[in-house]
């Protein structure tokens, strides 16, 4: 019957406008919950009931029904807070939250009020942990999967890699002079012999040890009283310097093998006709010659005499056998031999310097005992005779380091210093302080790079023989040892790297060159820029002698790790590969290598005006603790640590869904997936269509208040007419049920 439709059909109504005040009710009851998305209710007609009419078939509506019940994903609001873990989402998207409890427990939500936990992890109020990606330091891009979000509470050490030292260096400074006085004498009557002359030959070694043999020849004419002097190099015939008839008595030369400048005098050469004529000058002797024979098949033995910077003479042997079926040699070299030794076994109580087996060279080295005093040996068969050789060696700031005093370097030896701190993997802090000064050619500054002698840990400064090396060359195993190099490696400890700097007329580096650095092992020097100022290919330490950036690289051990290896392999680039115990360290001075020496913007410079520090850094760290966090608005959390590093740690994982009105709302500002949303599409905030990260904010709730009490009169208002609906229907009942009095 009609009246009972209508009482159903109020009775729709009343449960539909129930419904929707309860949607209103929670919308209002969560104004301020953070990020809370209001609801909103649409009703829909219920499917009529077909009936006659006198104008044919009609429908008959049946009431109404809540057509849908869905979530309004509008932007809320900002609020500004104090806490730097907060963060809101600018645009679309979702934080992700996973209960770490249970597997698969994804969670969304807009609510950013994240916290750290006591583990490090970011959670939000449920403790669900935040979902991100790491971030790679060195790229500063995500990595790996999406993951838990752990803030590292403390900063581990990082070893330094790279030293950027930028100065200026005084064009006023004045060349450093290198004076070689000849002594004598030379006697000349003018009335019976005229002009006298005399000749000496000595060496001048520069840093690569390499001898310039020089010849000086010298006249002087007593009746004008002038000199003719001619200065050529043994080696090539080539003259260096010459003039006839002069009254000076200087000149200048370059050295051929650097092209150092060296001044010869000779003015305390003598005029006495009671000594006879000679020439010479003082000092010790530095270079043994030995006119070499390849049918010394069996040992052959030389002696020598060599007199020391103390004027003190040292009895040197050397035995020498070559050996036909591979072309090399074997050579021992004693001091205070024993006359009666027929083979280098039968030396007893002698000291060996020096020992080669299997070698291809002609041409060694050795110390005489007890000193860092270098002396040569050069058994070519293509030398004239054997002799020895005086010495003179250009001073540099490599020669004036001896780690064994107080001091190592006086101030007197050096132009200007700098000093910073790195670090080793450990984060203990070490002192770097790097020498220049002028050198003999004009804007040409050396540069000793060095550390706290005690602190210096390489391998050559704590074995008992440090210089032994081992070759692998085929078949044949080349050794060879400097027994007498103890001396020498113990006062260059602290020494990293050595070096010249030249300036061009504007005062920029024009090209590093000559530059070494010591070899960890041995401890000795290793050629890693050539004279041309290109970088050696293959440095005899087997390390490559630029860093990844072109910059010089040195090598350090401030922890006494010892080298995996005893075998050099020449042609085995890889072999330093083994070797990233020991830390290498680039050196920044605004100048990196590529093609050819290549300046920043800022660099190392020539000026005229005081020797200063522009610039120095490094990238070295000690450990540190975490003072505070900072968000971006790419969703980058980056770590602030108390050993001033700034480390970019984690970025936010963002979702967003196709339909995310469909998804579940499960309690606590948390969504789930749902079959009707579709699976989350994940990515970096800003990316794809997602939001931004608003720091140091909580998004509100986008319930608008005024909207809400209109929609709650209405729905007042119908539910009230709606009753009415069944109140009349009801009084229409009670008149029916009247009829049958």
């Amino acid at each position: 019957m009609g009246l009972t439709d209508a009482l159903f059909t109020g009775t729709s109504g009343l449960r539909a406008l129930g419904h929707g005040m309860s949607v209103i009710g929670d919308n209002v009851s969560n104004l301020n919950t953070t990020a809370f998305k209001g609801a909103r209710i649409t009703f829909s007609d219920i499917m009529a009931q077909s009936i006659n009419t006198a104008s044919g078939s009609g429908q008959l509506g049946r009431g109404a029904g809540i057509q849908a019940l869905y979530q309004l994903f509008t932007q809320g609001a900002f609020e500004s807070t104090a806490s730097p873990t907060d963060m809101a989402i600018a645009g679309a998207g979702f934080f992700i939250v996973k209960n770490p409890q249970s597997t698969g427990s994804v969670f969304y939500t807009r609510d950013g009020q994240f916290v750290i936990d006591k583990d490090g992890y970011l959670v939000n109020p449920q403790g669900l942990r935040v979902q991100g990606w790491k971030i790679d330091e060195i790229t500063n891009d995500i990595t790996g999967a999406l993951t838990d979000i752990r803030i590292d509470r403390s900063s581990p050490p990082v070893k330094t890699t790279k030293i950027d030292m930028i100065t200026n260096l005084d064009a006023r400074t004045e060349a450093r002079t290198k004076v070689i006085n000849l002594s004598g004498n030379l006697f000349d009557d003018p009335l019976t012999s005229g002009p006298t002359s005399a000749n000496t030959t000595f060496v001048i070694r520069d840093l690569d040890g390499v001898d310039n043999k020089v010849e000086v020849t010298l006249s002087y004419d007593a009746s004008i009283q002038k000199w003719s002097y001619t200065i050529r190099d043994v080696r090539t015939g080539s003259p260096l310097a010459s003039a006839s008839n002069v009254t000076s008595t200087r000149a200048t030369i370059s050295l051929p093998s650097t092209g150092e400048q060296v001044i010869i005098d000779w003015g305390n050469i003598t005029h006495d006709n009671a000594v006879a004529n000679s020439i010479n000058i003082a000092g010790r002797d530095g270079r043994i010659e030995i006119k070499g024979d390849t049918a010394w098949t069996t040992w052959h033995k030389e002696d020598f005499t060599i007199i020391d910077a103390n004027e003190t003479t040292r009895n040197i042997r050397v035995w020498l056998q070559y050996n036909t079926a591979n072309g090399r040699w074997d050579y021992y070299v004693f001091e205070n031999y024993n006359p009666a030794a027929t083979d280098p076994t039968g030396e007893t109580g002698a000291t060996l310097l020096a020992k080669g087996e299997n070698s291809n060279e002609t041409s060694i080295y050795f110390f005489l005992d007890g000193t860092t005093q270098r002396v040569n040996l050069d058994w070519d068969p293509g030398n004239p005779a054997t002799t020895t050789y005086k010495l003179e060696e250009m001073n540099t700031l490599f020669d004036s380091w001896d780690a064994k005093g107080e001091t190592p370097i006086p101030s007197t030896a050096y132009a200007y210093r700098s000093t910073l701190f790195i670090y080793d993997s450990l984060g203990t802090p070490h002192e770097i302080t790097i020498y220049y000064n002028p050198t003999t050619k004009d804007n040409v500054w050396e540069v000793l790079v060095t550390s706290n002698p005690s602190e210096d840990q390489r391998d050559f400064v704590r074995d008992i023989n440090p210089m032994q090396w081992q070759y692998e060359e085929g078949a044949v195993i080349q050794k060879v040892e400097i027994n007498s190099g103890k001396i020498f490696t113990q006062s260059k400890r602290g020494v990293l790297m050595y070096g010249r700097l030249e300036f061009d007329n504007q005062g920029n580096v024009k090209k590093f060159y000559q530059t070494y650095r010591l070899d960890a092992n041995t401890g000795a020097l290793v050629k890693i820029i050539d004279q041309n100022g290109s970088p050696v290919t293959l440095p005899e330490d087997k390390f490559s002698a630029l860093g990844a950036n072109g910059y010089p690289l040195v090598i350090a051990d401030f922890l006494g790790i010892d080298l995996p290896y005893d075998i050099y392999a020449p042609n085995d680039p890889n072999q330093g590969a083994s070797r990233n115990d020991l830390q290498q360290i680039e050196l920044n001075f605004g100048y990196f290598y590529k093609d050819s020496w290549r300046s920043e913007s800022v660099r190392t410079t020539q000026y005229a005006t005081s020797n200063a520090t522009l610039f120095y850094d490094q990238n070295g760290f000690g450990p540190g603790a975490l003072e505070n966090i900072s968000v971006d608005n790419e969703g980058r959390i980056t770590g602030i640590y108390s050993n001033g590093r700034v480390i970019p740690l984690w970025m936010v994982g963002l979702a967003n869904f196709n339909a995310p009105e469909r998804l579940q709302k499960v309690g606590g500002n948390l969504y789930r997936e749902t079959t009707h949303s579709g699976p989350p599409v994940t990515g970096k905030p800003g990316t794809n269509g997602l939001g931004t990260i608003a720091p140091n904010s909580i998004e509100q709730s986008n319930v608008d208040l005024g909207e809400q009490f209109v929609k709650m009169i209405i729905f007042q208002r119908g539910f009230q007419a709606d009753s009415r609906i069944i109140t009349v229907s009801d009084t229409m009942l009670e008149e029916l049920i009247n009829l049958k009095r």
